[in-house]
């Protein structure tokens, strides 16, 4: 009997990239469960090449009201969870931090307390969290999996708050979860607000491109990883991760100017002038960032996993898949 997975958030960015996986890579049926918010959107699932609404089944549904038994009907027993559901846009979370605790810590716990009722026979169960966790990074050093968090924005407060309501419910009740904690996610069919998409639009419209920072030197600094890696992270997970385990799933740390410039040079086939760029003072600009973010995947990478694709060449890939899909950028 084949397995099913139910992903929460499938319509979000990352979460439509691991269905794309799945669907590629196995022949598990896929339940879906999303309220499509704003930054949702179910033509990332119709637009996947291999979509196959015969695997894929859709529940409409908003975590922060608890899943009621008719709606279990509608999941049915699954083997496998991947929570991706969220909010996770800092800014957003300055101007109103209130649907950030209501999604990602109400609504984990609305999903875990349904686990825990309704799935008793779960295999395994991911967490999808974010760097921003740990707060700022020191110059040279990279946040492991058991350092203390420091969150300096109500959003990344959010998701410290949804990894301790998974962390109770691994050890309390013995639901067999993994925590993951990620980074800057890029790739095809993500939300035009988003740093890779915003840059090529600007680009494109002869617009400044909006840099953290400085200048060339003293500006903000990422690790970044595309989301299809990120999809074969957490199925390797599924497989290898030790229950009630934390694993970061890590990229390639370059500036926001250097990303920046890559994609310069394949939307205009040059180097960032500059002329092309508008520095914004990092707290003025906008309270709770922080200049570097960073974390080790020594943990994941000796359980036997490593990002298969170089940064520069999913960027460039990225950008010119935006280039004939315009539409996903507003243009």
């Amino acid at each position: 009997m084949k397995n099913k997975i139910l992903i929460t958030g499938g319509a979000g960015f990352v979460g439509s990239h691991a269905i794309e996986h799945i669907l590629k890579n196995t022949d598990w049926d896929i339940v879906i469960l999303d309220c499509l918010n704003y930054a949702a959107d179910l033509n990332r699932i119709t637009d996947i090449s291999v979509f196959d609404p015969e695997r894929i089944t859709f529940v409409f549904h908003d975590l922060r009201g608890s899943i009621n038994e008719s709606q279990h009907k509608r999941i049915g027993e699954v083997d496998y969870v991947i929570h991706f559901a969220a909010e996770s846009h800092v800014d957003r979370s300055l101007e109103d931090a209130i649907p950030f605790a209501q999604s990602n810590v109400v609504g984990t716990t609305n999903l875990l307390q349904y686990i825990k009722k309704y799935q008793p026979n779960l295999k395994k169960y991911i967490g999808f969290g974010t760097d921003e966790v740990f707060g700022p990074a020191t110059e040279g050093y990279f946040y492991k999996e058991t350092d203390k968090f420091n969150p300096s924005n109500p959003y990344a407060a959010a998701k410290a708050g949804q990894w301790a309501m998974e962390y109770s419910f691994a050890h309390a009740f013995e639901i067999p979860i993994i925590m993951v904690h990620s980074m800057n996610i890029i790739g095809e069919r993500q939300h035009p607000e988003k740093f890779i998409p915003k840059t090529i639009k600007s680009l494109l419209q002869g617009k400044k491109v909006l840099l953290h920072g400085q200048n060339k030197e003293i500006i903000s600094s990422r690790c970044w990883i595309h989301a299809r890696n990120v999809a074969g992270a957490l199925m390797f997970l599924l497989d290898k991760g030790k229950i009630g385990q934390t694993y970061n799933i890590v990229g390639e740390e370059q500036t926001v100017w250097t990303i920046a410039n890559w994609i310069c040079q394949s939307v205009k086939g040059r180097e960032l002038k500059d002329d092309d760029v508008e520095y914004l003072d990092f707290h003025k600009a906008r309270k709770g960032h922080d200049r570097r973010y960073a974390l080790s995947g020594n943990k994941l990478k000796k359980l036997g996993w490593e990002p298969p694709v170089i940064l520069r060449k999913s960027i460039k890939k990225t950008v010119k898949w935006s280039l004939k899909n315009k539409n996903w950028i507003n243009l």
